[in-house]
């Protein structure tokens, strides 16, 4: 095994083990730092297939920006646990676990036989210069709207948050 294959695989499984830890912590403030782990593993897989603009993206959107809102959406709402009720779908436990591993051993099957075909050197489906030139010319409509998406949502959190209780 060569040194980017090695990495490739500790990113891979970093970013399962973050998305897990995402959906496994109680704590939405633990979970949310789950996801930026998970997401800077995704970045470093970018990295290896020789998209640095994607790489450099995902930090700086995903794991900088979009979590910093997650982050102060989450602190507004200052959820206690008394607050969401008593948990109806217990019985349903042992049935999500068994989904979860049937799910868990398909997608590992299938990222073995992906990586048995990981070759040293990855051919990209679109190189990274181009691949930055269309996101700001043809699709920079999109780019654009879903950041007005996302920060729409955000005031709507916090206007919501904020309406004086009662009367």
């Amino acid at each position: 095994m060569s040194v980017g294959q090695v990495v490739f695989w500790l990113a891979a499984v970093g970013a399962v083990l973050g998305a897990i830890g995402m959906l496994s912590s109680p704590n939405p403030v633990h979970s949310a730092l789950f996801l930026v782990f998970s997401l800077f593993c995704v970045a470093v897989v970018y990295l290896l297939m020789g998209a640095e603009f994607l790489a450099i993206i995902q930090v700086i959107v995903y794991a900088g920006a979009i979590m910093v809102l997650f982050l102060f959406v989450i602190m507004l709402l200052n959820l206690k646990r008394d607050e969401f009720g008593q948990d109806r779908l217990f019985r349903q436990y042992p049935v999500s676990y068994l989904a979860t591993a049937v799910l868990g051993a398909v997608l590992t099957t299938a990222g073995l036989a992906v990586g048995l075909r990981f070759s040293e050197e990855p051919t990209l489906l679109v190189p990274a210069d181009r691949l930055a030139n269309l996101l700001f010319t043809k699709y920079l409509l999109p780019f654009e709207l879903a950041s007005l998406i996302l920060l729409i949502a955000m005031i709507g959190v916090v206007v919501m948050v904020k309406r004086p209780r009662g009367g």
